[in-house]
C-alpha cells in the first residue's frame, strides 16, 4: 500500500508539569451575557460576570467598553466571596449597567467588553465578554411543522404566560438545561406552528413574572410568520473585526464563506452578494464568495458596512452588518484559548506533543499570507516567531490573524505557555494543556485519490484502501525531531501506541488494525493511517474514528457504498 501524501500539502494551507513561570492566571466564569430581553423604552437589569485568579500572585484588572457603545457601562467591584462558582473562594465582579431606554425596539444590540490586567506577566489576559440585549418585539419566519428558538437570558427563574391571538399553542418559553446551582437562566422563546397551520402572520406575546428584579418581569410581543416559501439564514450573522493601521488586506471569512442556507421549504436560489460602506469592503476578486477587507488608508475608529445577499426567500434580501474597528499598530495579541489544534479547532481542547497547531489573534504578522519553507521548518515566517515555554517553535505559515506551527515534541506535559514575537514586540501569554497524544482526524482519502465526503459524492467500497490523515497521534519509532521531515524510506516513523480504526460509532462496530500508522513521509507533524474498508462495515454514511487504549479521536463521517 502506497503512503499517499500529496493531498495534505494543499489542506494545510487552508485549513503534567507546572506552569513554567508562576504568575497570575485570569479566568472569567462566563464570557457571554445575554441575550437579555428588555421592553422597548425600558432599562435592562444590571448584570455581573465574576473574574478570578487561577494562578499565583494577584490580579490587577481593568475593564473597557468601546467608546462607540453608549448603552453599556462596566466597572469592577471589590473582591468578594464568589457567588457563581463553588470551587473558588474569592472573585472580582465585573458589573454592567445597561442604559437601554433609548434603543429602538425590534433589534438586537451587541457590545464586546475587554477585561485586561496591568501586569504583562498575567497569563490568559486580556479576555473579552460579549454583552447582547434583545429590545422589544420578536419576529420570526418559520415553515409549517418546524420551529424556531430565540435565546434569552435572565438572572432569576421566571414564570411565564403565553398569549396568542388565534388561540393556538404555538408559543412557549423553554429553560435550557437543569441543575441545582444557577447564576443565570438560559431560556429560549420557542415558536412552533403545527404542520397544518396555514401561511400567514400570527401574533402573540410572552409575559414573564416572579423575578425579584422588576426589569425581568415584562411582556415580549412575538410575531410568527408562517410560510411555505424558502427562508434565508445568513452565515455569518454579523462580522466584527479589529484591525491595526498598516494591516495587510484580508479575505474574510477564511472558512466558511459568505452564504445563506434555507431553513424553510422549497428551493433557495441566492445571487452574488453586494456591499455598502466604502471601498474597503468588497467581494474578493479571486473568490467572489469571500469578502475582501482592505484597511489601507482608514483612520482609527469604527467603520461600518453591510453585506447584502439577494435570494428568492420570503425574507430576502439578507443583510449582514459589518463593523471593522481600526486601532493603532502595537504588539501582537493572542485570543484567549486561541492556541488550537489544526484538526478540530476546539477552544480549550488538550493538544499533543508534536501537534500541528494554529494561533489565532491580531497583529501576529504584518506581511501578507506567507507560506513557510518545506521541512525542516523555520522558526520565523513573515516576521513572526512563536515561543512555547520561552523557546522558539517552527512555523508552517503566517498571516495577520493566524499562524500555524508545530508544538515541540519535547514540550513538558501539562500547561504550556505560548507567546508571539513580531518587530521586537512580545504578545500576551496564553496557556494550553499538552498531553502525550490527542488524536484528531483531518480527512479521509479514497483509493482513487478523491476526498471521501459525507455527501456521498465520492464513496469508498469494501476492500478499498483508505488513507486517513491525522494529527496528535503521539510518539513514533524512530523519533523525529521538532520541525524535521519524517523519514521517506524505511525505517518509517511508526506510531508506538496500539491503534485501531473504528468503522461506526457503536462498540460492536468493526475495528481494523491499520497496515501503517505513522508520520507521513517528508512532512512535519502529519500522520497517516493506511487501512482497508472491512467487508462487514455498514453501508451509507458511517462515523470513522481512530482509537488508542487511552484516547480516541473525533469522528469523521464518510460514505461507504
Amino acid at each position: 500500500m502506497g503512503l499517499k501524501k500529496r493531498w495534505f500539502s494543499a489542506f494545510l494551507l487552508f485549513s503534567s508539569a507546572a506552569v513554567v513561570n508562576a504568575a497570575p492566571m485570569l479566568r472569567l466564569v462566563n464570557s457571554t451575557v445575554g441575550p437579555i430581553p428588555v421592553a422597548a423604552g425600558g432599562t435592562a437589569p444590571a448584570q455581573t460576570v465574576e473574574a478570578y485568579n487561577n494562578g499565583d500572585g494577584s490580579l490587577n484588572l481593568s475593564v473597557a467598553v468601546p467608546s462607540t457603545v453608549t448603552w453599556l457601562s462596566a466597572a469592577l467591584g471589590p473582591q468578594r466571596a464568589c457567588q457563581s462558582i463553588g470551587t473558588v473562594a474569592n472573585c472580582l465582579p465585573v458589573n454592567f449597567t445597561l442604559n437601554t431606554s433609548s434603543l429602538a425596539g425590534g433589534k438586537t444590540y451587541t457590545a464586546i467588553v475587554t477585561v485586561t490586567d496591568a501586569s504583562a506577566a498575567t497569563i490568559d489576559a486580556p479576555q473579552t465578554i460579549t454583552v447582547t440585549v434583545q429590545v422589544g418585539s420578536v419576529s420570526v419566519y418559520v415553515a409549517p411543522g418546524s420551529s424556531q428558538d430565540i435565546p434569552i437570558t435572565t438572572n432569576h427563574q421566571v414564570n411565564y404566560r403565553p398569549t396568542t391571538t388565534d388561540g393556538n399553542n404555538w408559543l412557549t418559553l423553554v429553560l435550557n438545561g437543569t441543575g441545582s446551582f444557577r447564576f443565570v437562566f438560559p431560556y429560549s422563546i420557542h415558536v412552533q406552528p403545527t404542520a397544518n397551520m396555514g401561511a400567514g402572520t400570527y401574533n402573540g406575546s410572552l409575559t414573564t413574572s416572579g423575578s425579584s428584579v422588576a426589569g425581568e418581569n415584562l411582556t415580549i410581543p412575538v410575531t410568527m410568520q408562517v410560510t411555505t416559501q424558502p427562508i434565508a439564514q445568513a452565515s455569518p450573522g454579523q462580522i466584527n473585526l479589529r484591525l491595526a493601521q498598516g494591516a495587510p488586506p484580508l479575505v474574510y471569512p477564511f472558512d466558511p464563506f459568505i452564504s445563506v442556507v434555507n431553513i424553510g421549504q422549497g428551493t433557495l436560489t441566492a445571487g452574488a452578494f453586494t456591499t455598502t460602506g466604502g471601498s474597503w469592503l468588497k467581494p474578493d476578486s479571486l473568490v467572489p464568495t469571500f469578502l475582501a477587507i482592505d484597511p489601507t488608508g482608514l483612520s482609527t475608529g469604527d467603520n461600518t458596512g453591510t453585506v447584502t445577499i439577494p435570494s428568492n426567500a420570503v425574507n430576502a434580501p439578507s443583510a449582514i452588518p459589518v463593523d471593522v474597528q481600526i486601532v493603532a499598530k502595537g504588539a501582537p495579541y493572542i485570543y484567549y484559548q486561541g492556541v488550537l489544534d489544526n484538526g478540530t479547532f476546539v477552544p480549550g481542547d488538550t493538544v499533543a506533543q508534536g501537534d500541528v497547531m494554529v494561533v489565532k489573534g491580531e497583529q501576529l504578522s504584518f506581511s501578507p499570507f506567507t507560506q513557510g519553507a518545506a521541512p525542516p521548518l523555520a522558526n520565523q515566517v513573515g516576521g513572526a516567531t512563536i515561543l512555547v515555554n520561552g523557546k522558539p517553535a517552527p512555523l508552517f505559515y503566517s498571516s495577520y490573524g493566524q499562524l500555524a506551527f508545530q508544538m515541540p515534541v519535547d514540550t513538558a506535559l501539562g500547561t504550556a505557555l505560548v507567546q508571539v514575537q513580531r518587530d521586537n514586540l512580545t504578545s500576551n501569554t496564553v496557556s494550553v494543556t499538552v498531553a502525550q497524544r490527542a488524536p484528531r482526524i483531518i480527512a479521509v482519502v479514497n483509493q482513487d485519490g478523491s476526498v471521501n465526503l459525507p455527501d456521498g459524492s465520492h464513496p469508498a467500497h469494501a476492500g478499498d484502501e483508505l488513507v486517513i490523515y491525522a494529527i496528535g497521534l503521539g510518539t513514533t519509532s524512530p523519533a523525529v525531531a521538532t520541525g524535521a521531515p519524517a523519514p521517506g524510506a524505511e525505517p518509517l516513523a511508526r506510531v508506538t501506541g496500539a491503534v485501531v480504526v473504528n468503522f461506526g460509532g457503536g462498540v460492536t462496530e468493526p475495528q481494523v488494525v491499520p497496515d501503517y500508522a505513522g508520520l507521513t513521509p517528508t512532512f512535519a507533524g502529519l500522520y497517516q493511517l493506511n487501512v482497508m474498508v472491512p467487508a462487514e462495515a455498514a453501508m451509507g454514511i458511517v462515523d470513522l474514528s481512530v482509537g488508542f487504549p487511552d484516547s480516541r479521536s473525533n469522528s469523521l463521517k464518510i460514505a461507504i457504498q
